[in-house]
């Protein structure tokens, strides 16, 4: 084996990036702020949800190992629920259907609060008193009652949802209700894109997810989340990208769903685990499920009829022992008439609920350094609402990692002409080399980012644009073939051009 006497390889400028590819920056800018047929964002969000997906099992595993983590259940209200609580032989209920009346509300308080919940979000936003005759004014006015009852003498902390923008939607006649528990949290809000709002307020009312975290932090342990604001390079008014985690193994038996593989105590074979879920979970979020059952959901889940059991026979999901009181319910609805559904990057769609309570652990789990957004954006709309930006962080690295990555194909191109046994490699291993070289780039640029606690801001768009370097690429190869027929002729070698062959073999 001997080594080619060929010419050192020329560096390439960004001068000469743009003079070679300005066509192809065009394109991307095109896609990126354009963004045609949502062709960029769709892709944006597809890699995005891949690489949440691969670190799932090792924030799963992360959460295992902190005390706080396993504080919140969600607790669904479904129609099987509603029709046996409401049966006249068990009574729990008055409503057969949805929506509930004012003295369910409070029995579901109540049993959570015997159940050693010390904190009740109720997903739920009631917008004006309902008025069905002059016994339902009645129960409005008992459920205020309990609720001032807990909040001041016992010290439960009750929150409720308040919709979109609390200030017209909200009307004069639910007010005494909203005033008399702890806080009232946003469910819904727009201009945020993927992210959790953290800092949103709007009519003294913060996101649910917050106002929970802040009802639950009262004592001087918790962190201050306003550290997140001084983080450096965080676009102002952007949120927190939520991490998802597996199937949880603490659910109600009515769920009947598959948990997945339990936790071992082999080290080696968790890790083994965890890199098996990465892999799996790169390539689709439904092959998490296994034997034909929908996966369970990320977050421990009992039924709202699970709730309501005879003493000594409640379901094994509800702990028993130890400091009770910090525990967090969040009651949500599953029923198809709500329509509240999303589509989270784990398994399946699940109800609106989910979002929050998972926002909610993320906070209880990172405190400040929850997962922030990188990046660099410049207010055009002054006091424009929404604000116009330009994304200066897009702008300067679109160029740059092209150019990082035109000089590494460079270079794996140069070794391959330069050496004999490279010269009878077909062209499709070298493209699937080059593809997996932009692949690993990318890859450990969110790595990279991930552990400094920012994801995934533009880096996604970044990875948008594989296509695009791509065509890059099979651009440069070109002109690398023209740099070397050029060389091999000054030079009079009896090459055959552009494959790096000698005209003897």
């Amino acid at each position: 084996m001997r080594r080619r006497r060929v010419g050192t390889i020329k560096g390439i400028s960004l001068l000469d990036l743009v003079r070679r590819h300005w066509r192809v920056l065009l394109v991307g800018y095109v896609f990126a702020f354009v963004d045609p047929f949502g062709i960029n964002s769709k892709t944006s969000q597809a890699l995005s949800d891949a690489f949440d997906r691969m670190y799932s099992p090792v924030y799963t595993r992360e959460l295992a190992n902190f005390p706080s983590a396993d504080l919140v259940d969600v607790i669904l209200i479904d129609d099987f629920s509603i029709r046996s609580l409401s049966n006249p032989e068990i009574g729990y209920l008055q409503a057969n259907d949805w929506p509930l009346s004012y003295n369910d509300y409070g029995v579901i308080i109540n049993a959570l609060k015997r159940l050693g919940y010390g904190t009740i979000i109720l997903d739920i936003t009631f917008y004006r008193e309902r008025r069905l005759g002059g016994e339902t004014n009645k129960s409005f006015q008992n459920l205020i009652r309990r609720l001032d009852y807990l909040r001041d003498e016992v010290g439960t902390r009750v929150i409720l949802g308040a919709g979109v923008n609390p200030e017209p939607e909200l009307e004069e006649s639910i007010l005494p209700l909203i005033d008399s528990v702890t806080a009232a949290g946003l469910t819904g809000w727009s201009g945020y894109g993927e992210y959790y709002p953290v800092f949103l307020e709007l009519g003294d009312r913060k996101t649910l997810a917050k106002a929970g975290f802040d009802a639950y932090c009262r004592h001087p342990d918790c962190d201050d989340l306003a550290e997140a604001k001084a983080a450096p390079l965080v676009p102002s008014g952007t949120g927190m990208h939520i991490s998802w985690g597996q199937p949880a193994q603490r659910v109600a038996a009515s769920l009947r769903c598959d948990t997945g593989h339990e936790p071992s105590a082999n080290s080696v074979k968790v890790f083994g685990l965890v890199v098996w879920d990465a892999i799996r979970n790169l390539f689709g979020s439904e092959t998490i499920g296994s034997g034909g059952q929908q996966p369970c959901p990320p977050i421990p889940t009992a039924m709202l009829s699970d709730v309501f059991c005879p003493k000594g026979k409640c379901d094994d999901f509800f702990p028993t022992g130890g400091s009770q009181s910090e525990r967090i319910a969040m009651v949500g609805v599953s029923l198809p008439s709500a329509r509240d559904l999303f589509d989270p990057p784990i398994p399946g769609r699940l109800p609106g609920v989910y979002l929050h309570a998972e926002a909610l652990r993320n906070l209880l789990f990172y405190g400040p350094d929850y997962l922030k957004p990188i990046g660099l954006k410049l207010n055009l709309g002054f006091n424009g609402k929404p604000p116009w930006t330009l994304p200066i962080d897009l702008i300067l690295a679109w160029p740059l990692l092209l150019w990082v990555v035109l000089v590494v194909v460079r270079m794996l191109l140069h070794w391959r002409w330069g050496w004999e046994y490279t010269s009878g490699w077909p062209e499709l291993t070298m493209e699937l080399i080059e593809t997996t070289v932009v692949l690993v780039l990318l890859g450990l640029i969110y790595i990279a980012v991930l552990q400094c606690n920012r994801t995934p801001g533009f880096l996604t768009d970044l990875m948008a644009f594989m296509p695009w370097l791509w065509v890059a690429i099979r651009n440069e190869r070109k002109e690398m073939e023209n740099e070397y027929k050029t060389r091999a002729l000054a030079a009079c070698t009896p090459e055959q051009l552009g494959s790096g062959r000698d005209a003897g073999y």
